[in-house]
């Protein structure tokens, strides 16, 4: 399996709302950062705790995957970017959300993972212009 097929993977996987079938495309010893900064150890806890999410808040959504950027590092290890657009149909996070990922894929697994919710940096630093104007606009400006 190659990288994109690990990306489609985990794509199909949250769309079907399958804790498990997402936990499949990580390593047994992840080390998995979610959105709000938890660290989560293990494939078992990444089925319990993605299940929760598909199950609650996340119910009914539908995730988009971008690959950004891959670049190997040796040892069989790739370094990966992805961005994520998620649309949620419903509940208290209603409307759609974007991310950027970090990923280390070795073996189609992938073995650390760290998901970061984008926002406006303009909101982040209270509207100061002028440190805006000096902070990184990302991979699509």
């Amino acid at each position: 399996m190659t990288t994109e097929e690990t990306i489609t993977a985990l794509e199909r996987a949250w769309n079907a709302g399958d804790g498990e079938a997402w936990a499949a495309n990580f390593a047994e010893d992840v080390d998995f950062v979610d959105v709000v900064g938890r660290i989560q150890r293990g494939r078992a806890t990444i089925a319990r705790e993605s299940q929760k999410i598909f199950d609650t808040i996340y119910r009914g959504s539908t995730l988009r995957i971008r690959q950004v950027s891959s670049r190997p590092l040796g040892g069989g290890f790739d370094l990966v970017h992805t961005e994520t657009v998620m649309s949620i149909p419903a509940g208290p996070l209603a409307g759609e959300q974007r991310a950027v990922q970090t990923m280390l894929v070795q073996d189609e697994r992938v073995v650390a993972f760290h998901n970061t919710i984008r926002g406006d940096i303009a909101a982040f630093t209270g509207h100061d212009a002028d440190f805006a104007a000096r902070s990184p606009q990302g991979w699509d400006s």
